[in-house]
């Protein structure tokens, strides 16, 4: 990543999420149907088979996250609403 270079954080976010993903096989991302903007399309683009969109189910999203979690991943979730508060995490 050359710091010299201006780009927007989440620009910044999208294209460090596909080089971890490409060092740690064990990450995996969940959008919450927001990929374009988030720029979690570029992790889909480079490692489709660990991108999971979940569409607008940002709860459920936490919550697969979780379980995928406790049993074989580090799962990376990318939202951003009001609608995940205290009570789904």
């Amino acid at each position: 990543m050359n710091t010299d270079i201006k780009i927007a954080t989440r620009q910044s976010y999208g294209e460090t999420l596909v080089e971890l993903g490409k060092i740690n096989k064990k990450i995996v991302v969940l959008d919450a149907d927001l990929s374009e903007a988030t720029k979690t399309s570029l992790f889909k683009k480079e490692i489709p088979n660990r991108f999971f969109d979940m569409g607008i189910a940002e709860q459920d999203m936490i919550g697969t996250a979780a379980r995928n979690g406790n049993l074989w991943s580090n799962s990376i979730c990318k939202y951003f609403c009001y609608v995940c508060n205290r009570t789904c995490i």
